[in-house]
């Protein structure tokens, strides 16, 4: 086990003025609140987890993560811009002037863990990431564990609990478009269906609402009639709804909008709540 001490002690500058007592310390979901706040670094978001209290964090392996102590982090550390997240992503402030001139890759971090009794946070790394030259970073390194990956599980130790880290861009591109053809309100146009060529669900937002299917035609003559199956007379007995008609007749922008071009068949008996009432009048 390689442990690295610094020949300087850090003072965390805490928002807080609650020091570390065995009262605040004993009161498990405010020494370790759940609802971190996330860390905005570098266009990405730092996303913590608390996991089981007393604990420590292990890989996939059992094994558990080399770190780097930031000691005098007082309760509460749900507060923004304070507490072990944004000391182990961003550094403390004093980095500089101790002569840490910069922090170890903050892909490589994979969460923390802390004891509110000694206020102090251990920032979890990959194995093989700290050394020499983060020694001004932090108040001891310890590089004699071998957990790599993310952290998958813990294991019992009382008096720290584990947090886990999802990092995730803080800005994410858009999703692709569809290529061209591969949604219906790109196929070929059908005019002796619809008025515009295409169901009606593509003149609104783009079609981004519309269904995965071609819906009911709305090209049809002055006074025909027949072609709305959600205008026929209720059946009970084949769907399960309050008024008999088809789920798609009565959802938001109605039948032309979100119903099929083929009448949709019979609910399974199973979903039928309306047989039995019919029933229990007779």
């Amino acid at each position: 086990m390689k442990i690295i001490i610094a020949t300087f002690a850090l003072v965390y500058a805490a928002t807080s003025t609650v020091s570390a007592d065995s009262d605040t310390c004993n009161n498990l979901e405010y020494a370790y609140p759940n609802d971190i706040p996330w860390v905005d670094y570098q266009g990405d978001d730092y996303i913590f987890t608390r996991q089981k209290y007393n604990s420590v964090c292990v890989d996939s392996q059992g094994r558990e993560f080399e770190y780097g102590t930031i000691q005098g982090v007082y309760t509460p550390i749900d507060e923004t811009g304070g507490g072990c997240s944004t000391l182990c992503v961003e550094g403390p402030s004093a980095d500089a002037a101790r002569g840490c001139n910069h922090l170890p890759p903050s892909n490589r971090l994979v969460g923390f863990q802390y004891d509110c009794e000694s206020a102090t946070c251990k920032c979890l790394y990959e194995a093989g990431t700290l050394g020499n030259q983060y020694s001004q970073c932090f108040d001891e390194i310890n590089t004699g564990s071998q957990g790599s990956g993310q952290v998958y599980s813990t294991e019992p130790q009382q008096g720290e609990t584990c947090y886990s880290l999802q990092i995730q861009s803080t800005n994410p591109p858009p999703p692709p478009s569809p290529p061209v053809g591969t949604t219906i309100c790109t196929y070929s146009p059908d005019y002796d269906c619809y008025k515009t060529g295409h169901p009606e669900c593509c003149s609104e937002d783009g079609g981004a609402n519309c269904p995965n299917y071609l819906t009911m035609c709305d090209n049809h003559a002055e006074g025909e009639s027949g072609f709305d199956y959600c205008t026929d007379g209720p059946d009970y007995q084949c769907y399960s709804t309050s008024d008999g008609q088809p789920s798609c007749c009565s959802e938001p922008g109605g039948a032309l909008m979100n119903c099929p071009q083929i009448q949709p068949p019979c609910d399974e008996p199973s979903q039928s709540q309306y047989i039995k009432y019919l029933r229990s009048n007779k």
